[in-house]
């Protein structure tokens, strides 16, 4: 039975790689090589841009919207009138009606 060297643990990409010389060793305690001046991250744009962009979107957005017609924005505005309208009477009759029960039991 042979023994198996060391090197035959290492993966096959890294040892393929290493042959191609595509991995470059640095020697022990050698320093990362600095990275580049010329480099910049790209930059973001600026608040300007952004606020431009954002409109010209609300601006398509809002031509794909399906509006109502005017007949069905003017019953939908009725109803909801009539429900606040009512609402608020039946509010009043309770607060009134507590008040009264309040002073009754207090007075």
């Amino acid at each position: 039975m042979a023994i198996k060297s060391s090197k035959s643990n290492e993966p096959k990409a890294a040892k393929a790689a290493e042959r191609a010389g595509k991995l470059a060793k640095r020697p022990v305690g050698a320093k990362k090589p600095a990275a580049s001046k010329a480099f910049k991250a790209p930059q973001t744009p600026g608040l300007w841009e952004r606020a431009t962009q954002f409109l010209r979107e609300v601006v398509q957005e809002l031509k794909r919207v399906t509006w109502p017609s005017r007949r069905q924005t003017l019953s939908t505005t009725g109803v909801v009138l009539a429900l606040v309208v009512l609402v608020s009477i039946f509010l009043g009759v309770v607060d009134f009606t507590l008040s009264r029960l309040i002073r009754l039991i207090i007075g």
